[in-house]
């Protein structure tokens, strides 16, 4: 039986940024008690390209010499001969700041992210993909976790949902959806059948991920009775059924799209040769990827897929290959932060001093959702759905050393003590000594 694979990612260049790549494959080895075989790089973040790109200048506050290619290089010292080196695409790309490209919501209204489904979007992605390949790695890695954002927002009726843009519109047509995107105004059930707003949780949305069996075999009952036993709808609540199932029809036709678009966008990497997986916040059909680990399999739009959960091949049968990311919805989290960290000065003109580390407090706690370990590591040895795992190796430490960073950056000073404890939420660090599995973010 092949060696599980270990795979050692790094979401941000923020990460690399505080430390080079020899610290963070040491501390994946902490973490795990096994050397990683694999790295992921970051090469296309928030903040643009992480090498120097026709697309975007990389950010500013990078060393030109502490870019992607170096990276690559000490990735390739750290790992040995045998080590694969991957870069990473995160599917965002608000720094393209062009509003032909961003996604639309119901309400005609322009969300400042691309739409991967729009075939400029895709060429632009594939013009970078070849940027990257070019810096020597093995593979790309498109991050899809937060691909179709979605939330309530004052004043509107339902929630924000995904991207109803006149290429998604074609796209959803030629899939069987044939309603316009003004269904999803006027009844607003469309939405408040799988997103609610948590009372518990600072407004936060809920939501409810249907699986790809549902969406085939148009299975309202099911998604009648979670969504009421949720309270997401009343339970005298007028034509659930009518709406329920033309609910289940847009996100069938929705992950088939989905789909279809990553295959496009990954074409350039296969056309070169060079491997490809998505990242995947769930197997169903997560509302911010809206996409399924069935629908990708049946489209072929990559080598392999990384999430935290795939059921045995008996209950999704297909040629699909996995490895078990070990942090809940993946990236999804690690993302929320960087995202924050990497957009910091625009965050603190917008909103303030107070508003920026408010968020940057509960984007901090959100990385308790990190996974990594001795235990979880030994535990995904065992399920044969995976081929092996992955996972960000960010301690406690180095956690209050990117805020401490980021403080000093963006505001001329580091917080003091007392305030920076309000960002040590996870018990300890491993080091070198102490091979028991920690809580860690």
């Amino acid at each position: 039986m092949p060696e599980s694979r270990s795979i050692c990612f790094l979401p941000s260049g923020e990460m690399l940024r505080l430390q080079p790549v020899g610290h963070w494959l040491q501390r994946f080895a902490e973490f795990t008690q096994r050397s990683a075989q694999e790295i992921v790089l970051p090469a296309v973040g928030f903040s643009g390209p992480l090498f120097s790109s026709v697309v975007h200048p990389a950010p500013l506050t990078y060393k030109r010499n502490n870019l992607l290619p170096q990276w690559v290089a000490d990735s390739r010292d750290g790992l040995g001969d045998d080590g694969v080196v991957w870069g990473s695409i995160i599917v965002e790309m608000g720094f393209l700041n062009n509003e032909a490209l961003w996604l639309t919501d119901q309400f005609g209204d322009s969300l400042p992210q691309v739409c991967l489904v729009n075939p400029t979007v895709q060429e632009i992605i594939g013009d970078l993909i070849g940027e990257v390949i070019g810096s020597g790695v093995d593979g790309i890695v498109l991050d899809i976790t937060d691909a179709y954002p979605n939330s309530s927002a004052p004043g509107r009726l339902g929630y924000i949902l995904h991207c109803f843009c006149d290429f998604c519109m074609q796209a959803l047509k030629l899939k069987g959806f044939n309603e316009s995107r003004e269904a999803f105004i006027k009844e607003p059930l469309l939405s408040q059948l799988i997103l609610h707003t948590a009372q518990e949780d600072g407004g936060g949305v809920e939501h409810i991920d249907p699986p790809q069996e549902w969406l085939d075999g148009r299975d309202v009952s099911n998604l009648i009775a979670l969504a009421i036993a949720r309270r997401f709808v009343p339970e005298d609540a007028e034509n659930l059924q009518s709406v329920a199932s033309r609910l289940l029809a847009y996100m069938r036709a929705r992950v088939a799209v989905t789909a279809d678009a990553v295959r496009t966008t990954l074409a350039p990497a296969r056309a070169a040769g060079r491997r490809t997986a998505v990242v995947l916040g769930d197997h169903k059909a997560d509302l911010s990827q809206m996409v399924t680990l069935a629908a990708l399999d049946q489209a072929k739009s990559a080598d392999e897929y990384w999430l935290p959960f795939a059921p045995g091949r008996n209950l999704t049968p297909g040629d699909w290959r996995a490895v078990q990311f070990l942090a809940g919805r993946s990236t999804y989290y690690f993302n929320a932060f960087f995202e924050t960290v990497e957009t910091a000065s625009m965050r603190l003109v917008v909103g303030g001093i107070e508003f920026f580390l408010q968020d940057l407090l509960r984007s901090s706690k959100s990385l308790m959702n990190n996974k990594l370990g001795a235990g979880s590591v030994y535990a995904s040895g065992k399920l044969k759905q995976f081929e092996g795992f992955a996972g960000v190796p960010l301690s406690q430490d180095d956690h209050i050393k990117l805020v401490e960073h980021l403080t000093s950056a963006v505001t001329g000073d580091v917080l003091p003590p007392d305030l920076l404890k309000r960002f040590r939420i996870a018990t300890e660090t491993p080091t070198s000594n102490d091979s028991d599995e920690a809580s860690i973010v």
